[in-house]
């Protein structure tokens, strides 16, 4: 027995080892191989073999590389990559930590570093008899690739079948992507564990089947003879498939159970999974914090879980018959939806109710025609091609049925955009839902679990302390992005980050994700007002990938509108004063230019203007306006909170000029200052940083840029007045809470050393 008979205590050991993950939930500092220097602005040329399966994403190919110190580090790579081949890679070596902010799960790798290679050079072959498997499974993909291409043609049925039998989605549309989510049979996109389960039990049953008719089928146990070969194909097809997590997991499930039917042993489902999920993470132990890992496992608990009523499915005629087997299904469908739903609000911020129907009604037409056609000609093309191609562009017009259905399907059942902020929080209605999942009866004590399971889901987000002002500093790379939630709920941000080196706004605006997912988890649908501190890049870019509708806007006077300006060519975004991104909410959203001085006070906040300062004349006051004589930095909007009789400012990319008109102006002590310009040599200049004399100054800048920001001078600065500095690229979002008695916190997403 491998765990326990009684399926309450399978879900409470699930649950048990899904806790791991809060434990783990910033990644560690581990070192870099041995001659490198990982995170930093330089280049490395490591030399290795690559020792695994390759991926094909549209974004270029990736692959394991172990170097000759032993160490495994994931390649990306613009050409093709191939198993046992030993080559140098050239480029920048980084820790693939993603963006580390409330509402963004934990990153899981298998590879502690990660490079995208500048250059390649070939050095030879270093094959072994592992390796020259995983060419062969590497080429056989390739080869059932072309063939699907040859047969099937261009179209998003041939694109959406390559994933399916090959894994290879790399032609897939995203708006196919879309569709197939709000449905929620997104996950048969690719290989998945269902995928291996149905291509290893046709095979066993058909296996059994030609045995039990031989002339020895009288003589021998079929099923113990069948095991051994279905076996090997399953593992065949992981292999040629690129033996992903969820199936990796399949296989390991399947292995046991046909290896008990080889030695005539019972085995449980359930007892499979529960040593499957100990066998691979203890071989991978990160695997733990990857949802399609939690995923996967979840959805089959759930399904070998749920007590069955066998009996009521078979009795009556074959209308009842078929009305019980679709409720069994509906509830079914249901039980997976809710107990999956936690682990895609927390990872996605989302769930596909839609999945509930979509994984009854289309899932499987995939699984059990598109599947079976698909390999059957890939198969059969080896001997009669023309019946071969036939079956394979059959499955293709199988698959584009399915997605015209989903096309329809997915505008009555969108996306529900729910968000789980806290791991924690996800942990608890996993187990919940699989509790009562696996009760065999209904009690009182349901009801009592339903309730908590209901009041669980209210506690998902992550809000304030009541009555408290929180600002976030979030991480969004190389760039400034906060979040200002007032003490009666109304959310603001400062900046919300952007790429400023890539040249489609797609990628150049990723950084505004990690702000909408913040936002997200932290429970605000609208932004109630938008501080652009000045028309730079890394500033505003991420507006475009924003989902919550914004109020209100502020920028300095004297810059060109919003509006004005998303005509200018994106080849000036690299340039001073920069075009925003076209879309709906800049264009709908009024921008106003506050003026100098105290500006607005809400709930208690006080919001003062005190850059940038221009005067025409000594006969003028100055006012808030854009200084034509200094540089777009030295015009940040410079903004100071105060509450409780506590303050904190956001020096936008203010260099010292106009540091120094701020400070000339009256600017005194704050509590927290967002350092300009993300710690440049140019910004905190002396007289800047005694003035203000903080108590915390946060630099906001990304993991090994270019600029070399943070200066050790800057920070040697901040440090000499006695500021604890902090800074995102080593400990993620910056949490700065003040209660309404002064008091104030500073909380770290990941504690760092460095």
């Amino acid at each position: 027995m491998i765990l326990p008979r009684r399926p309450l205590a399978v879900a409470i050991a699930f649950t048990a080892m899904l806790a791991i993950v809060q434990a783990t939930r910033g990644p560690s500092d581990p070192r870099s191989p041995t001659g490198t220097v990982a995170d930093d602005r330089g280049t490395e040329r490591i030399v290795g073999v690559i020792d695994g399966l390759p991926i094909t994403t549209a974004l270029g190919f990736g692959a394991m590389l172990q170097t000759e110190t032993g160490d495994d580090i994931w390649l990306w790579s613009p050409e093709r990559l191939e198993p046992g081949e030993r080559l140098a890679a050239t480029g920048r070596l980084r820790t693939p930590r993603g963006f580390l902010d409330p509402g963004s799960p934990p990153l899981a790798s298998r590879a502690a570093f990660e490079m995208s290679a500048q250059a390649i050079e070939h050095l030879g072959d270093a094959s072994t008899w592992r390796t020259r498997t995983l060419r062969w499974a590497s080429a056989m993909q390739h080869a059932w690739v072309t063939t699907i291409d040859d047969a099937a043609g261009p179209s998003d049925g041939a694109a959406a079948l390559r994933g399916i039998i090959t894994g290879d989605r790399g032609t897939v549309p995203a708006a196919l992507d879309d569709r197939w989510r709000a449905c929620g049979i997104f996950h048969a996109l690719s290989v998945s564990g269902l995928h291996l389960a149905v291509v290893a039990g046709l095979a066993f049953a058909l296996l059994r089947r030609l045995i039990a008719g031989s002339p020895w089928g009288g003589r021998v146990r079929p099923a113990r003879w069948a095991a051994p070969p279905a076996l090997a194909l399953a593992i065949a097809y992981t292999l040629v498939t690129g033996a992903q997590i969820a199936t990796l997991r399949s296989l390991v499930v399947i292995a046991i159970m046909l290896i008990a039917q080889f030695l005539d042993r019972p085995m449980r489902l359930v007892d499979a999974l529960g040593l499957a999920m100990l066998g691979l993470l203890a071989w991978h132990p990160s695997d733990l914090s990857d949802p399609s890992f939690q995923l996967s496992f979840a959805a089959a608990l759930a399904l070998a879980l749920r007590p069955r009523r066998h009996e009521g499915l078979v009795a009556g005629g074959p209308g009842k018959r078929v009305l019980r087997w679709l409720r069994e299904g509906v509830v079914t469908s249901a039980w997976v939806t809710l107990v999956t739903a936690p682990i895609t609000a927390l990872h996605f911020h989302q769930i596909q109710p839609g999945g509930v129907i979509g994984n009854l009604i289309l899932t499987p037409l995939l699984e059990l025609v598109a599947l079976p056609l698909g390999l059957a000609g890939l198969l059969l093309g080896a001997v009669w091609p023309t019946a071969g191609s036939l079956a394979i562009r059959i499955a293709a017009a199988t698959v584009g049925f399915v997605d015209l259905l989903a096309s329809w399907f997915a505008r009555i059942a969108p996306i529900g955009q729910i968000a789980v902020g806290s791991i924690l929080v996800m942990i608890v209605l996993v187990g919940l839902a699989l509790i009562l999942l696996a009760r065999p009866t209904r009690t009182k004590l349901d009801a009592l679990a339903w309730a908590a399971l209901c009041a669980t889901w209210l506690c998902a987000r992550v809000p304030p302390a009541p009555g408290a002002l929180r600002v976030t500093f979030l991480d969004v790379g190389q760039g400034d992005g906060a979040i200002i939630e007032l003490p009666n709920g109304v959310a603001w941000i400062v900046d919300a980050g952007g790429l400023a080196s890539r040249h489609d706004l797609a990628s150049a605006s990723s950084p505004g994700k990690a702000v909408s997912r913040t936002l997200e988890a932290y429970g605000h649908a609208t932004i109630e007002l938008a501080i652009i501190s000045h028309p730079h890049p890394d500033h505003y870019l991420g507006l475009a990938a924003l989902t919550a509708p914004i109020a209100e806007m502020w920028s300095p006077a004297g810059e060109p509108a919003p509006r004005d300006l998303v005509e200018r060519p994106a080849s000036a975004r690299n340039a001073g004063a920069t075009a925003l991104p076209s879309f709906a909410a800049l264009a709908t959203a009024p921008l106003h230019h506050p003026p100098l001085g105290l500006v607005r006070t809400e709930a208690g906040v006080e919001v003062w203007v005190w850059g940038p300062r221009f005067r025409e004349s000594d006969q003028v006051p100055e006012r808030e306006q854009v200084d034509p004589v200094r540089t777009v930095n030295d015009n940040s909007l410079v903004i100071e909170l105060r509450f409780a009789g506590r303050s904190i400012l956001f020096a936008g990319d203010a260099e010292a000029e106009g540091e120094a008109a701020v400070v000339a102006a009256g600017l005194r002590h704050v509590d927290v200052v967002k350092v300009g310009h993300h710690g440049s040599p140019t910004s905190s200049s002396e007289v800047f940083v005694r003035a203000t004399h903080h108590g915390t100054a946060v630099i906001s800048c990304g993991v090994a840029n270019t600029f070399g920001f943070p200066s050790p001078a800057v920070m040697a600065r901040w440090r000499a007045v006695g500021a604890e500095v902090e800074r995102t690229d080593t400990s993620g979002a910056i949490t700065v809470t003040i209660e309404p008695d002064g008091r104030l916190e500073v909380d770290r997403f990941r504690h760092s050393s460095l």
